[in-house]
């Protein structure tokens, strides 16, 4: 599948300093980190407006061709709590997102959500005849959350509250906020950022399905050479109104990704999962 490998090195570290393994989201969040120091030493010794040369702005990718703002823009941030919030984010969630979906299949999407931002501010500058720009990659780090939360959802986070219920929230605040200013475009990037982390997940575990267009007219030719038979009666069958089990269902991405690449593709804190679940499973009385 696109953007997946099957070794299981895709799985591992990239190294280690120290004894702290250095994962793509370990580097990236040092690299967002120093970049936000460097800016911020420069701007207090004014040592020149680097941010204007790094931020995406829709008129210097029209008149200066400024490609390289697409990507720059990330590393454009100033020191606040709310970075240091998002780098704690990025760096507790992301490392998990990225030991189950691997290394490649990470960068292909933290690639992806950094510029999806720009390229709809860029559709949009361009029929709105108006400059619109976009700094820090705050809303990229969410987003990796969000993609947490689709693989986890009933993970349960800070105060026994589930992963999912606190992406809810916090979609539901930032959409709050930008509606009553206004901000339509950056509510666009804000949607549309965490819609492609969410969509991502759903199509590696396979739960959209490819398409291909030469399937597409396969299919339409065997259609056509066929003729319709009508097939035997349904038995009906008695089906389970029981819910889902829950521990099953805590598991689930665990299963998928033991049947994907393996029982070594686990780390050890989701063997330690698989583990609890199935002791408790096994406690559990015979019906």
């Amino acid at each position: 599948m696109f953007g997946q490998t099957d070794s299981r090195d895709d799985y591992q570290p990239l190294g280690y300093l120290g004894r702290v393994p250095l994962y793509v989201t370990t580097v990236i969040v040092i690299v967002e980190s120093l970049a936000m120091v460097a800016l911020t030493v420069m701007a207090a010794a004014n040592a020149g407006d680097f941010e204007t040369y790094l931020r995406f702005s829709t008129w210097d990718i029209r008149f200066k061709y400024a490609f390289w703002q697409f990507l720059t823009y990330a590393l454009v941030d100033g020191p606040s709590i709310w970075f240091v919030v998002g780098m704690f984010m990025l760096y507790s969630f992301g490392r998990e997102v990225e030991r189950f979906i691997g290394r490649a299949s990470y960068s292909m999407l933290y690639l992806s959500l950094i510029l999806l931002g720009p390229c709809v501010l860029a559709a949009t500058g361009i029929w709105a005849h108006e400059e619109m720009r976009l700094v820090s990659a705050q809303t990229v780090n969410f987003a990796v959350f969000i993609a947490f939360c689709t693989i986890y959802p009933n993970v349960e986070l800070l105060f026994s509250v589930k992963a999912k219920w606190y992406a809810a929230i916090w979609i539901g605040i930032v959409s709050l906020q930008g509606l009553r200013s206004h901000a339509v475009t950056d509510l666009m990037v804000f949607w549309g950022t965490c819609l492609a982390a969410f969509l991502f997940i759903k199509y590696l575990r396979g739960q959209i399905p490819q398409f291909s267009l030469r399937d597409y007219l396969r299919q339409r030719r065997s259609r056509r050479s066929l003729r319709a038979v009508p097939g035997p009666r349904p038995v009906a069958s008695r089906k389970s109104n029981a819910p889902k089990d829950g521990v099953i269902e805590s598991i689930d991405p665990l299963l998928d990704k033991i049947a994907k690449h393996g029982i070594g593709s686990l780390t050890e804190r989701e063997r330690e999962r698989l583990e609890q679940a199935r002791e408790e499973l096994l406690k559990r009385p015979l019906p």
